[in-house]
């Protein structure tokens, strides 16, 4: 076994998801831990996200366990306030005074595609056109499979190369997503602007759900990395030999945050807007995917990790199949921005 302990598998420079845009409705005061770093989320008073450390400079209290108020955190000490850049703004006790310099330190957001965007690295490379391009993602204004969120006892990497290997599908989920007949197929791998793209093809096999269900068919099961942790999976089936059209709402949103090296935030969704009358679609859809993440994907990733016992991917000298070859290069791309940003600080 190496003693060695792995390196740090996240690049800091990069844009995390760190909430959906609706878990900050209001006054509301959200601590989560974000590679490795207990943070708070709230809105200003203009309602713009922001973010700080969660820590108050004066006795290292939470500033969760306080409270916000026209967009200003009060500490649940001692009162000290602070806006959203983390300036101290005081308290209301005429005989405190403070060091002018008091502040806590604050981190860029973005609010795009219905989800808050955190920069945890350097501020001045936060360049917002990096944010993962997830517009499929629907707009409020009807009925959508959206914000849910998984807190997984596993590591980031071992999350994203379970989406990244579609022929998981297969095994894993053999008699919910998938059977034996989708054994058979076509795998492409391929890179465009920094995009990773699996796609695979199946044709004559037996559709596991949907319109389709049980019956012979051609289908499809495609997914794109976009840096460092969003993937969106699109797929559908056809009958043998009609046209792979894709359906609007049959994309898949997976998203994952490191909240430490052995535990992930795990944001999902899928495409589609529904009126009322098909108000029972995206519920449908969601509730399957919870089930299927809890009872299915997620007990087998906790398994690996503490099988696992900590120690470094690599090292384990893992045995890779030609299948793998999607997730291979994600994690050789992670590993190459962990390594630039480590030459830069060093």
């Amino acid at each position: 076994m190496s003693s060695r302990a792995p390196h740090r598998s996240y690049p800091l420079n990069a844009w995390y998801m760190a909430c959906w845009a609706d878990d900050l409705a209001g006054d509301r005061l959200l601590a989560r831990t974000l590679l490795d770093r207990p943070i708070i989320l709230f809105r200003d008073a203009q309602g713009a996200p922001a973010a700080l450390n969660d820590m108050c400079p004066h006795r290292f209290a939470p500033l969760s366990r306080g409270r916000v108020q026209d967009g200003v955190v009060q500490c649940g000490y001692h009162g000290l306030r602070f806006d959203a850049s983390g300036a101290c703004l005081g308290n209301a006790s005429t005989y405190s005074r403070f060091p002018p310099d008091t502040r806590v330190a604050s981190y860029r957001l973005v609010e795009r595609h219905r989800a808050i965007w955190i920069w945890p690295g350097d501020g001045g490379q936060a360049n917002p056109d990096l944010i993962p391009r997830l517009s499929r993602i629907p707009e409020a204004g009807g009925h959508e499979n959206l914000g849910n969120y998984l807190h997984v006892q596993g590591n980031w990497l071992l999350e994203t190369d379970n989406i990244m290997d579609l022929t998981h599908v297969h095994y894993l989920h053999d008699g919910s997503l998938g059977n034996e007949s989708m054994r058979a197929g076509d795998m492409r791998v391929s890179e465009k602007g920094g995009v990773i793209r699996a796609e695979l093809w199946m044709p004559d096999t037996i559709c596991p759900f949907g319109p389709l269900e049980g019956q012979l068919c051609d289908q499809w099961n495609n997914v794109e990395w976009h840096a460092p942790s969003a993937m969106i999976i699109d797929f559908g089936a056809v009958l043998p030999g009609e046209p792979p059209v894709q359906d609007e709402g049959g994309y898949a949103f997976h998203i994952f945050t490191p909240e430490t090296e052995r535990t992930t935030h795990y944001f999902f969704g899928s495409s589609g807007s529904y009126a009322e009358k098909d108000a029972w679609r995206p519920r449908m859809i969601g509730e399957l995917q919870n089930r299927i993440f809890l009872e299915e994907d997620n007990p087998m990733i906790e398994a690996i990790q503490d099988r696992m016992a900590g120690r470094d991917f690599w090292d384990m000298h893992p045995a890779i199949l030609s299948s793998d070859a999607a997730a291979i290069r994600v994690r050789r791309k992670i590993a190459k921005l962990c390594r630039e940003e480590g030459r830069a600080a060093g």
